[in-house]
C-alpha cells in the first residue's frame, strides 16, 4: 500500500486585479473573504505546509487576516507585478528550500471559492497513484489550475517569470498528466460583475 504522498500546498494571492473595485482577495465570501475561505478549505485537508504568496496588497491582507496558524507560511513576492509566473516562481522557490521532503506542490488560487474539499483531495489520490507526475484541472477546454506537480518538475517553475503562469510547462508535459474535471465548481471571478453574480447565486 502506497503512503500518503507529502504535499506542499501553494495559494497564490498576490495579484493587483485591476478589473475589480477593491482587493479580490478580501471580498466577502459566506462570512468572511475569498482568501480565508479558501485557505480554511485547504487546511480542512492538511493542517500544515500551506504557503500563501502575496504582493500587491500584503499590509492590508495580513492587516485583515490572521496567519498566525502555525500551518500557513505568508510568502511575500516583491516582484508581483511581473505576473502570476513571477509569484509562481517566487513560490515554489520558497517551498523548495523550506527542508521538507515534499513529494509535489499543489498549486491554488483564491479566487475558486466553488472548489470543495472533495476536490482537492480527488487530487491528491489521483497523484498518489503514482500514474502520472501532474495533476491538473481541465475546464471550457482548457487545462490549468488547480494543479499539482511532482517536485521534479516544480523545480522548473522557478524560471517562471511572466503573467502567463505555467501554461508551457503544462504543454511540455501534457502526455504526463491525469487530468480532472471540476464542471461548475470552476468560475473565473475576474470582475466586479462576475464576483456579484457568484456571490448573489451562493451565498
Amino acid at each position: 500500500m502506497k503512503k500518503e504522498p507529502n504535499i506542499a500546498i501553494l495559494i497564490m494571492a498576490a495579484g493587483e486585479s485591476r478589473r475589480m473595485s477593491g482587493i479580490k482577495q478580501l471580498l466577502p465570501w459566506k462570512g468572511t473573504n475569498l482568501l480565508s475561505y479558501t485557505i480554511d478549505i485547504l487546511k480542512s485537508i492538511q493542517n500544515k505546509a500551506i504557503f500563501v504568496v502575496l504582493g500587491a496588497y500584503h499590509e492590508e491582507i495580513t492587516k485583515e487576516i490572521d496567519f498566525g496558524d502555525t500551518a500557513i507560511t505568508v510568502v511575500e513576492n516583491t516582484h508581483w507585478k511581473h505576473g502570476l509566473g513571477s509569484s509562481i516562481s517566487c513560490g515554489i522557490r520558497y517551498v523548495m528550500n523550506h527542508g521538507s521532503p515534499f513529494d509535489g506542490v499543489l498549486i491554488c488560487l483564491a479566487d475558486q471559492p466553488l472548489l470543495d474539499a472533495d476536490y482537492f483531495k480527488k487530487m491528491i489520490v489521483k497523484f498518489g497513484s503514482g500514474n502520472n507526475p501532474i495533476v491538473a484541472s481541465q475546464y471550457n477546454s482548457k487545462i490549468g489550475v488547480p494543479v499539482l506537480f511532482h517536485m521534479k518538475i516544480a523545480a522548473e517553475l522557478m524560471n517562471l517569470d511572466a503573467d502567463h503562469g505555467a501554461k508551457h510547462i503544462l504543454s511540455k508535459y501534457k502526455a504526463q498528466t491525469t487530468l480532472v474535471h471540476p464542471g461548475e465548481l470552476v468560475k473565473d471571478i475576474d470582475t466586479i460583475e462576475e464576483y456579484l453574480e457568484i456571490y448573489n447565486q451562493y451565498n
